[in-house]
């Protein structure tokens, strides 16, 4: 059984009166697949924001493998093995994609090449293409290997599949499959399909709290959680 890697208790945020979290408990094993999903406004972002060190929490407590992080800046949570990749690809255009992977690759803890990273993200036959010139959805699987190429123990995805096609969108399901054999990958995302398609363990939060956790297909053949989230069929 694989050892729990990040843990959160009580996790809760407050800004000028508003309670953006409250009391919030989850955790994250060793080379795991999660989703975290729920309505515009759960705290879905706000709760990465305080894993990364970005907004420091104002209750509870967050351990990352065996390191109290809650507070800490994001340069040390980054360093103890925490990459986040945003919705928005945020690549070198004007350099080729083997390059992209060569900065990421550089001061790094991942021991591949540079080819063999391409070659775990599918854009071998892309290595010479400038990055500006890539497909929306190419770009977003350079970043996340960008993001792995520097060896975290844990990746958080920001809506990887945003603008993606359905095929890429696909694609993009197998790629965090093949790539939690390296680190625990947690996904906050509002594309179901790509929800669906990841099949993983899924968290919803809803108006800043714990709602419910489940194996997606138990999640959407809930009730409650459609009625807040999904929608009827």
């Amino acid at each position: 059984m694989n050892a729990i890697l990040l843990q959160a208790d009580g996790i809760g945020m407050r800004f000028d009166g508003f309670q953006a979290l409250a009391e919030v408990d989850y955790d994250v094993k060793e080379n795991s697949v999660a989703c975290i999903i729920g309505p515009n406004g759960a705290g879905k972002s706000t709760f990465l924001n305080i894993i990364t060190g970005t907004l420091a929490p104002t209750a509870g407590s967050v351990r990352f493998a065996g390191h109290a992080i809650a507070g800490l800046p994001p340069h040390r949570i980054a360093r103890l093995g925490i990459a986040r990749k945003f919705q928005i690809p945020s690549v070198f255009p004007t350099m080729t994609v083997e390059e992209n992977i060569d900065v990421a690759l550089w001061g790094g803890r991942a021991t591949e090449s540079a080819a063999e990273m391409l070659e775990m993200i599918g854009l071998s036959t892309r290595r010479q293409t400038l990055a500006g010139d890539l497909a929306h959805g190419e770009k977003q699987w350079l970043e996340i290997g960008m993001a792995i190429a520097t060896g975290p123990k844990l990746l958080l995805l920001d809506e990887p599949t945003a603008g993606m096609t359905p095929e890429e969108t696909r694609a993009t399901a197998d790629l965090v499959h093949r790539l939690s054999s390296r680190c625990a990958i947690v996904a906050v995302e509002h594309d179901i399909n790509f929800v669906r398609a990841l099949d993983a363990d899924t968290l919803v939060l809803h108006q800043g709290r714990f709602f419910r956790r489940a194996p997606f297909a138990e999640i959407e053949a809930d009730d409650a959680v459609r009625d807040v989230y999904l929608g009827r069929r």
